[in-house]
């Protein structure tokens, strides 16, 4: 079987997360409130400064989107911050896949039951345009299961690829 190099990428939006938002919207108020009270105790001065520098990092990361790059035998899940920033979430072979099912699927949770340390990061939308599949990894000795929504020509070039490990049931 000849394979063609093959390059596909896809943008979905971060699912918001709302706990951290209240967290940072909190951490901001009590930045205020200790700002006003170091006018009469300087030990406030320092919760201000804590609590102020993490309000900003946290505000500099509201807005989250992720981009899948799959290429000929590897696949990348890129954090973009802000639209501006880009870092590297994860990236894996195709050999480190150990199966492919959608998001739905008993395999996936069986493999959950079956490793109650696995890893579990959702990389997929707010609302999924494309159908969710599960990737369970092993990854330097650790395993993860990761939720993408890839488009149908990646996984068809992942039928081609890994077709003993892709479950459509």
């Amino acid at each position: 079987m000849i394979i063609k190099d093959f390059y596909e990428e896809k943008g979905v939006k971060a699912k918001p997360n709302t706990k951290g938002t209240v967290m940072m919207w909190i951490l901001g108020a009590v930045a205020l409130i200790g700002l006003v009270l170091a006018y009469w105790e300087i030990a406030c001065l320092i919760i201000t400064v804590v609590t102020g520098v993490t309000f900003v990092m946290m505000f500099r990361e509201r807005h989250i989107e992720y981009d899948y790059c799959v290429s000929t035998d590897e696949i990348e899940i890129a954090k973009i911050i802000n639209r501006k920033r880009r870092r590297t979430a994860i990236l894996f072979d195709m050999n480190n896949i150990r199966l492919v099912a959608p998001a739905d699927s008993m395999r996936l949770s069986n493999e959950r039951e079956r490793n109650p340390q696995m890893r579990f990061t959702d990389y997929t939308a707010v609302e999924p345009t494309d159908k969710v599949y599960g990737f369970v990894l092993e990854l330097k000795g650790i395993n993860a299961l990761i939720l993408m929504e890839p488009t149908e020509s990646m996984m068809e070039h992942l039928r081609q690829m890994i077709p003993n490990k892709i479950y459509e049931d």
